[in-house]
């Protein structure tokens, strides 16, 4: 018997969206899976497109976050992986399609590499459903755990996003979970954890079967937007230190320095609590015994956003503040 696929996906408020999702799933010309979508509290249409679709496929089942759960995407995959029965996972967004070959591609490849836990696949973009492209920057590349490691941490894009993997159930079920504490970083601090018990490695498909929607909204616009991603610091730099290795930690000292100055630059606006920012740069020092002189840059750094921001002249303070205060660190890249 074909190995069954449990595919599991978070929403919220996406009546206008996920049709299309599901849609694409039914569509596939594999057939053993199972899709479960878990509704964080929706207040639109959400709950009624649901039930269309489920009495149109017994495959597809829904399921509401319970009240004494955390609120957020993560959660919602927690919940759906408590509850899945397949043999492989896939973590999908209610907002992205699926190749109509995707499944039957994906679990071919795996039945050639039976050895492997986890597979990655490339993935397209698209604005609209008509109009499905290949993404050259959404490439995959088969590189070392350390190597891959190193770029989530490093690189501004992530190697993957949490829809490209097709995963062992075996392998992360009842091991591995979304950090429920977080809602920026989603991916990243997931896929770091899933690297570092992943052995002797994963195996990269250079072929497009799924399709992430481009809509062109600004995203983190929001003082709250802000103030979510400030929040995430403290666990995702902990996962951060708790991946790497001691050597590795004392190779990109420098440049773990200098991803927490930029992040700060760049998020941390008037009316945002400091607090965990505090944390972390405690965090920093205990890690890569911070000086005094580098703990003051990140205290000036604050200062400087919370008092001087404007929307003409803060781009310019900070693009000038960053060259002279990185110059002092010797030797940032």
């Amino acid at each position: 018997m074909n190995p069954s696929i449990s595919i599991i996906i978070p929403t919220y408020n996406r009546a206008h969206l996920i049709g299309e999702t599901l849609d694409s799933m039914l569509a596939q010309t594999y057939h053993n899976w199972e899709c479960i979508v878990v509704d964080d509290g929706s207040t639109d249409a959400t709950g009624e497109l649901m039930e269309f679709y489920c009495e149109k496929d017994s495959r597809i089942k829904y399921h509401h976050r319970p009240a004494n759960r955390n609120k957020g995407a993560n959660a919602c995959r927690n919940i759906g992986l408590e509850k899945s029965v397949g043999d492989f996972i896939i973590f999908f967004d209610s907002d992205d399609l699926m190749a109509s070959t995707c499944l039957e591609g994906r679990t071919t490849h795996f039945a050639k590499n039976n050895g492997k836990d986890m597979l990655v696949f490339s993935m397209g973009i698209f604005s609209e459903k008509s109009n499905l492209n290949i993404d050259p920057e959404r490439k995959v590349v088969n590189k070392s755990i350390a190597e891959t490691i190193e770029e989530f941490i490093l690189d501004r894009k992530i190697p993957w996003q949490v829809s490209r993997p097709i995963i062992k159930s075996e392998f992360i079920k009842n091991k591995i979970a979304f950090n429920e504490k977080i809602q920026n970083f989603q991916d990243d601090e997931f896929n770091l954890r899933v690297l570092k018990y992943l052995q002797p490695d994963y195996l990269s498909i250079d072929i497009t079967d799924s399709y992430y929607k481009n809509d062109g909204l600004g995203k983190y616009s929001s003082l709250k937007d802000h103030q979510n991603i400030i929040n995430c610091f403290y666990e995702y730099y902990s996962t951060v230190f708790n991946v790497l290795n001691k050597q590795q930690i004392k190779d990109l000292r420098n440049k773990l320095v200098f991803k927490f100055y930029d992040q700060v630059f760049g998020y941390y606006k008037p009316g945002l609590d400091p607090k965990i920012i505090s944390e972390t740069i405690l965090l920093f020092r205990d890690k890569l015994s911070l000086t005094i002189q580098e703990r003051f840059i990140f205290n000036s750094i604050i200062f400087l956003n919370t008092y001087y921001y404007n929307e003409k002249g803060y781009y310019f303070l900070s693009k000038k503040m960053k060259s002279i205060m990185f110059k002092k660190i010797n030797p940032l890249p």
